[in-house]
């Protein structure tokens, strides 16, 4: 474990500033994911056709989807909205993992403005 950063007097910095509320084992980039993950849930909510929609697609590809793609299938066809959404919205360790392999890609899930917003926020304040 990396000891803490520590200013010239001494004192312990945070690595993140205190508005970032980053979970615990969290970093930057799962942040951003994160506040991603809660977006397309929300869209996901006023679209719940779209999650048959994935499911076409990822069936399509099924014979060349990895392991972590092939987990979301199955959720998917699960066809339980707010299991889906759960997961996206969740800070725990296994929504971060599931997260980092989510098929949500694309402007009608998350719009450039958001994304860009989000990454802001996350390394601007």
């Amino acid at each position: 474990m990396r000891a803490p950063a520590v200013d010239l007097n001494g004192h312990v910095v945070s690595a993140f500033p205190p508005w970032l509320d980053l979970p615990p084992g969290y970093i930057v980039n799962d942040w951003i994911a994160w506040q991603k993950g809660k977006l397309v849930a929300a869209r996901l909510r006023e679209h719940p056709e779209w999650l048959a929609m994935l499911v076409s697609e990822l069936s399509a590809r099924q014979d060349h989807l990895f392991a972590a793609s092939l987990e979301w299938l199955e959720l998917l066809r699960g066809g339980e909205l707010e299991k889906v959404a759960s997961i996206l919205e969740s800070p725990d360790p296994e929504g971060q993992r599931l997260r980092s392999s989510a098929p949500f890609r694309g402007e009608r899930f998350v719009k450039a403005e958001e994304m860009e917003a989000i990454r802001e926020r996350a390394y601007l304040g």
